[in-house]
């Protein structure tokens, strides 16, 4: 099977999410509110140790364990959704976590002690809706939509992101009542807006003879996750390694406030940038604009290894930016058009599993090579990683026309 082309259209901007349907733009307020909404996540560390007067040992056990149970959230919802449908499930997530924190909320006054294990039990819910949503973005696009599509979802994750700290931050510095019942709140108006706006729409049931034969996930897909956890390793040292370099170069005071700058410029360029690159870009095919991401962290990342200006930092950062978009609005197109739709939340909830494996050990691997080289050594390696990620793209690209 090929990946999705079509020809470039006359219009760029906005104009490429028109006719996408109710149910993409209801999705797409759904992942605004969402993602703007998440102000726990968002501040986990800080509340567990500022507010909750936890160590940071005991902080980083409660952190690991939600990670992982994020991770057992997003396989076992996801393979449970291609039984019993998304949609209730995707409710079922959304009501459990907002219920958590409701109970966080209340438990701010009344007993605080219980407020990380609350948490816990929300995080396999949390991590189902993402790989949920995503199947249903591909449920209700038609197939040489699905580009339009993801693009609009991704720049909805992105607008919630780019509000999200500013509020959580006020919040969390008045009351953390507040932050835990404002998150609920938001929570529970996406769940209403799911259940009024997008229908519960089942994968047509097979012939008997068709249901009787299990449907397996191909090992195209196999090899396309392990790209994604090996990509995940290296996009993790944006969090990681750089923050770290800038206090080694600037200071902790300046550093900090110049990797602030630098988190928003990748914010800006993400959202002005998107909807111009979706539109220029999507003829390419999926694979080989995931290869011209990767080749565009190279370059970004290279920048990284042997600058110490600043102005060159925002350069180098505007230009992996654009990879990042490519990479998350490409790969989702990619998974959802090749995957078989009886288990097509499966292999967007494996996705999810093995980027938040590659999330996850990117500071470990960070940590491991700055102790016995250097941060340009640790760029370099990432550059490598890239490029051959980008050749394997183009390699897969070539076997799948094939």
């Amino acid at each position: 099977m090929n990946t999705i082309r079509q020809p470039r259209p006359l219009l760029t901007g906005f104009s490429v999410y028109k006719g996408l349907g109710s149910s993409i733009y209801s999705l797409f307020a759904i992942r605004v509110i969402n993602r703007f909404g998440d102000f726990v996540q968002l501040l986990l560390v800080l509340i567990l140790t500022i507010r909750l007067g936890l160590s940071p040992k005991e902080a980083g056990i409660f952190v690991s364990a939600s990670i992982i149970a994020t991770m057992v959230g997003q396989m076992v919802i996801g393979m449970a959704a291609d039984r019993w449908g998304k949609k209730p499930l995707l409710v079922l997530c959304q009501v459990m976590v907002s219920l958590s924190y409701l109970a966080c909320a209340l438990s701010v006054a009344l007993r605080p002690t219980i407020i990380p294990y609350l948490i816990l039990v929300a995080s396999p819910f949390r991590g189902g809706t993402a790989p949920l949503t995503n199947t249903m973005v591909a449920d209700f696009s038609p197939q040489e939509r699905l580009p339009h599509s993801f693009s609009l979802l991704y720049l909805g994750t992105n607008i919630g992101v780019a509000l999200g700290p500013m509020v959580a931050s006020l919040l969390f510095a008045r009351s953390l009542l507040l932050l835990f019942a404002i998150s609920a709140v938001l929570l529970s108006l996406s769940t209403l807006l799911l259940l009024v706006t997008v229908p519960d729409k089942r994968v047509q049931q097979p012939s008997k003879e068709n249901r009787q034969a299990k449907v397996h996930i191909p090992p195209i897909l196999w090899l396309f996750f392990f790209f994604i956890a090996l990509y995940a390793l290296t996009y993790g040292q944006n969090s990681f390694t750089l923050p770290l370099q800038f206090n080694s170069l600037y200071g902790e005071v300046l550093g900090t406030g110049r990797y602030a700058t630098l988190m928003m410029v990748n914010a800006v360029v993400v959202l002005v940038c998107t909807t111009l690159l979706t539109a220029w870009t999507h003829r390419l095919g999926q694979l080989v604009s995931m290869a011209v991401a990767l080749f565009l962290y190279v370059a970004g990342y290279s920048i990284y290894a042997f600058c110490s200006s600043f102005s060159l930092f925002l350069a180098a950062t505007c230009i992996w930016t654009l990879g990042e978009i490519l990479m998350a609005t490409n790969s989702n197109v990619f998974l959802n058009a090749y995957a078989n739709e009886r288990i097509r939340s499966q292999c967007n909830a494996w996705m999810h599993v093995f980027s938040s494996l590659g999330h996850s050990l990117a500071p470990t691997l960070g940590g491991v090579v700055l102790l016995a080289t250097g941060y340009r050594q640790l760029w370099l390696l990432a550059c490598g990683i890239c490029f051959l990620l980008g050749c394997g793209y183009i390699a897969l690209n070539k076997y799948l026309k094939s």
